[in-house]
């Protein structure tokens, strides 16, 4: 056994390709002990890199079509509606093809919350109500129509677009309106006297209302010749007639000696005497709603909104509702989909995306208005995993609706818009395999030493060059 040990030795040593050369023959330098103490910590740093990577787990995602073929898909959801009392609120819920109404109580649970805590919602005034709707419409105007609003009527040819004689006269807090006909012989006179007292007053001279506020008048001329009809709808009885309009539609009329002076003191006195209709809005009633539950859907697209409707003797105009809220939650799927994705280890990038809205809030400050949601829903899977989630993008927009006051058309809806997208995402948890972790280690740790040997030898080099140089110059 001996004899074969020995046999088996010296033919493993005629098989060494890492021959070593003696020591003896060999010398240590500190170039060489530098660098390889540098070698040996670079190349701890490296191992440890590597087996980090080895050790953690990385996601890739594959795009196929979808292939689920579940006839419903659940819809989770908790809403509060900041200004809309239960008893008022109704929920819709409608797919591609049909309508769905399910606003029963056992389907979803309506809880009564104060939404400010600070007072008693006050239900609006007409006069706040046209007020606001005509601030509303001031804001809402381009630079194009707001030059048409602040134009004189003078000729219908005059490049500008006079429809809206009333829009005109209460577009600004006051104008100053001048009836005149080309005919009108004193209209002519009274021309040069106009474009003064206008030059001078309008939109820059400031006056003081009944209640201490600063405003200025506008000045504005209306040619009862070419707007005939217009005049004769506003009730114009002669010419030159002035009229001093205020927003919310009225009018005094101008009867003394026409004057600057007159003008300046007929406009100062009826705006002192004048009490500016300010309104703010604000909440109307003294209680909101959280409406919370789940609907089983169709995988069809669809949408869910929530607005207003009468509740027994009591009308509501639904025009005017404020359907402002907050997504406590939503989401598609299993309701504990969150937390079977952190259980499979999904990358958090993902599991942001199943729930996108929770928490925020969707204020409208105007009427006519109503936030709406547009959600894209993407079934998701992980490989190995059973089940599905989904991810859900969103947008959303501001609408704004008809001003006509109807039900139909000026009802504020808070909706949410779903389609499901035909692709589908698979999440595939990748891991490096022990033998490219191998093969990636060796040829690292290999070639950093082999590297740092190169350039010691090299330095051991140049050193001993510039030495023999420097020996000979001496």
């Amino acid at each position: 056994f001996g004899a074969m040990a020995g046999e088996l030795a010296r033919t493993l040593q005629g098989l060494d390709q890492f021959r070593q050369v003696s020591r003896d023959l060999t010398r240590g330098t500190l170039t060489g002990g530098v660098f390889t103490a540098a070698a040996y910590g670079l190349m701890v740093l490296l191992l440890i890199a590597e087996l980090g990577a080895f050790l953690r787990v990385t996601y890739q995602t594959n795009i196929v079509m979808d292939q689920n073929h579940e006839e419903l898909m659940q819809v989770n959801f908790d809403i509060t509606m900041f200004d809309l009392p239960c008893k008022y609120l109704k929920l819709l819920v409608y797919d591609k093809w049909g309508e769905q109404k399910m606003n029963a109580t056992e389907l979803f649970h309506y809880l009564p919350v104060d939404h400010t805590g600070e007072g008693m919602g006050v239900a609006y005034t007409p006069e706040e109500i046209k007020v606001l709707e005509q601030t509303d419409v001031m804001t809402d105007v381009t630079e194009t129509e707001k030059k048409d609003l602040e134009a004189d009527w003078s000729s219908s040819s005059d490049g500008f677009h006079h429809t809206d004689f009333d829009k005109a006269v209460t577009y600004h807090e006051y104008t100053m309106v001048n009836f005149f006909a080309e005919w009108c012989v004193y209209c002519r006179k009274f021309s040069t006297i106009w474009n003064e007292v206008a030059q001078k007053m309008s939109d820059t001279m400031r006056f003081k209302d009944a209640d201490g506020r600063d405003g200025t008048v506008h000045f504005m001329k209306m040619n009862c010749v070419d707007f005939s009809d217009t005049c004769s709808k506003a009730g114009v009885p002669a010419f030159p007639s002035m009229r001093l309009y205020k927003r919310d539609g009225t009018f005094e009329v101008f009867q003394g000696k026409r004057t600057i002076d007159n003008i300046i003191q007929f406009v100062t006195t009826n705006v002192r005497n004048s009490h500016m209709i300010t309104a703010r809005h604000h909440a109307v009633f003294n209680e909101g709603c959280q409406v919370r539950g789940t609907l089983h859907m169709p995988r069809v697209p669809g949408h869910f909104h929530m607005n207003a409707e009468a509740h027994g003797d009591v009308s509501v105009n639904p025009a005017y509702t404020n359907v402002s809220h907050r997504v406590n939650h939503l989401s598609f799927g299993d309701q504990r989909a969150r937390y079977f994705a952190e259980r499979a280890g999904v990358p958090a990038e993902f599991i942001e995306n199943i729930n996108p809205l929770d928490g925020r809030t969707f204020v409208t400050e105007r009427f006519h208005e109503a936030p709406q949601h547009y959600l894209k829903v993407v079934s998701t899977s992980v490989e190995g995993h059973k089940g599905v989630f989904y991810q859900v993008t969103h947008t959303d927009r501001l609408r704004k609706l008809g001003r006509d006051g109807t039900a139909k058309m000026g009802a504020p809806q808070a909706r949410v818009v779903y389609d499901l997208s035909p692709m589908s995402v698979v999440i595939r948890a990748k891991h490096k395999r022990w033998y490219e972790f191998l093969t990636s280690l060796f040829a690292i740790l290999g070639g950093t030493y082999t590297v740092l040997e190169l350039t010691s030898g090299a330095v051991d080099t140049v050193g001993s060059v510039v030495k023999e140089a420097l020996g000979k110059a001496n």
